[in-house]
């Protein structure tokens, strides 16, 4: 009599642990979760394909965040990708020779670099070093957070003989500048609509100098206070959110944003082998109240 029942609660039993065997597992990237069924965790990359279907894709591991398994098991990852803001950021700059670390990135455009010892007797791994630095400096002014190096190219000192010139040592670098963040038109007039901003400095990179520089680019009005201005055009292209209708002597009537918040706004223009950021501040930024009271003579 109640067999029946016995064999129909089985067999419910078995269909609900057949369900929790098939739910589909959650991969969590950089630009939202996406469902699928893990294949392969490997040391670089982790292989998915997505329901019902057989064709296995391939993504870098630092591109994901977490993996929730359909078994109910988590699995976390912490991406090398760091946000950067500009040239006071240029030092979480990630430099990857994996092409799959920048799949599916937005780029941001070329990049090269090249530093060269002042004597035959530099230090080689120095010399390296400011290549680097500038190269991740040029990035940053950018909008970029990864660097994906194309080629280098390292010299050691050439001491010469005695009817040769010797050389120093030299390294240059070759890349591409892509990033993780996509800056989102309707975002970026909230922030900006309306507001008054302050040019506060001006960054300037040069590949043929030795490293970036820093100007303060403030001004007073008649009154001693800080010049503020509106920006009156915002217009979205096919490679990023520009901006025209400012008070700031360039070369261009079109300035790109590389980053924007209600505190800061980072606008860059590019000439050539030259990239200069325009540092412009609101007055919810802390550094307005120095500059706000900052006495003119």
């Amino acid at each position: 009599m109640y067999k029946p029942l016995s064999l129909l609660l089985a067999s419910l039993a078995l269909s609900m642990l057949s369900f929790a065997q098939s739910k589909n597992d959650v991969l969590y990237l950089l630009d939202g979760p996406k469902e699928v069924k893990v294949t392969e965790v490997g040391f670089n990359t982790i292989k998915y394909s997505y329901p019902n279907e057989t064709t296995v894709y391939s993504v870098s591991k630092h591109q994901v965040t977490k993996i929730e398994y359909g078994s109910g098991r988590e699995e976390t990852f912490e991406s090398p990708f760091k946000h950067v803001n500009g040239l006071d950021d240029a030092e979480l700059v990630y430099i990857s020779y994996n092409s799959e670390d920048i799949a599916g990135l937005n780029p941001k455009g070329e990049l090269f670099s090249k530093a060269t010892g002042v004597t035959t007797l530099s230090s080689i791994n120095n010399v390296k070093n400011r290549a680097m630095d500038k190269l991740k400096a040029e990035a940053s002014m950018l909008g970029a957070n990864v660097v994906f190096i194309g080629n280098m190219y390292q010299r050691g000192n050439d001491y010469g003989g005695e009817n040769d010139y010797g050389n120093s040592t030299q390294t240059t670098f070759s890349g591409t500048g892509y990033s993780t963040e996509k800056l989102d038109l309707t975002e970026v007039e909230s922030i900006i609509s309306g507001e008054v901003f302050h040019h506060y400095q001006t960054h300037q990179l040069n590949r043929n100098s030795w490293s970036p520089e820093r100007t303060i680019a403030t001004t007073y009005d008649k009154n001693r206070k800080p010049v503020m201005f509106e920006i009156e055009k915002i217009i979205e292209k096919e490679d990023g959110v520009y901006v025209s209708g400012f008070e700031i002597p360039t070369k261009t009537k079109e300035l790109k944003v590389i980053s924007a918040d209600d505190e800061m706004v980072i606008l860059m223009e590019r000439n050539d082998k030259v990239v200069t950021n325009y540092i412009l501040i609101s007055k919810n930024n802390k550094y307005f109240k120095n500059i706000e009271g900052r006495v003119v003579l």
